[in-house]
């Protein structure tokens, strides 16, 4: 085959093809009505997080603010009840208690366990650390332990060490 006609064939298949595509139907689906949800806490940007605070759950606010919560709210795939209740996937409740602090995603901080660093969830919960974090005010916590504080001071991590979700370090009791 000559040169010309196959390019001209070829121009001839990708012209029909673009036809095609196009006198395909693009009717779609009738839109589902939206299920009605509690607010998620990330779906609100100004939301930085939840704490225990004086028997009340407190919001606080990316700006600084801390307020009373108002409303049920999820965090991650869990629902946090005004009272402190946390219901997560699969139906267990665990509570809150006094100064615990929980980001949007429902993560409440890392702790370093057997020398690996761990992620802290409600209800005793831990899950390898799989990635560095940023903790609520600034705080970075890396895979291997180290922390860097805001400030730029940095200190590594020792067994049974935790920093909150708002970036407190909890240091382990010396035996």
């Amino acid at each position: 085959m000559t040169m010309k006609l196959t390019c001209g064939l070829l121009a001839g298949l990708l012209s029909g093809a673009v036809a095609l595509a196009a006198a395909q139907d693009t009717t779609q689906a009738p839109a589902q009505p939206a299920m009605q949800q509690k607010p998620a806490m990330h779906q609100h940007h100004h939301v930085k997080g939840l704490m225990m605070k004086d028997g009340k759950m407190m919001v606080m606010m990316h700006d600084g603010q801390t307020k009373a919560m108002e409303k049920d709210m999820m965090a991650g795939d869990m629902k946090v009840m005004m009272d402190g209740t946390v219901k997560m996937k699969g139906g267990t409740t665990v509570m809150m208690k006094e100064g615990d602090v929980m980001m949007h995603d429902g993560l409440m901080g890392v702790m370093m366990k057997g020398g690996k660093m761990m992620t802290m969830w409600p209800g005793d919960k831990t899950a390898m650390m799989k990635k560095d974090m940023t903790m609520m005010d600034g705080t970075k916590v890396m895979k291997d332990g180290k922390v860097m504080m805001k400030d730029g001071t940095s200190s590594m991590m020792s067994d049974g060490d935790m920093v909150k979700a708002d970036g407190t370090m909890v240091k382990a009791m010396a035996k």
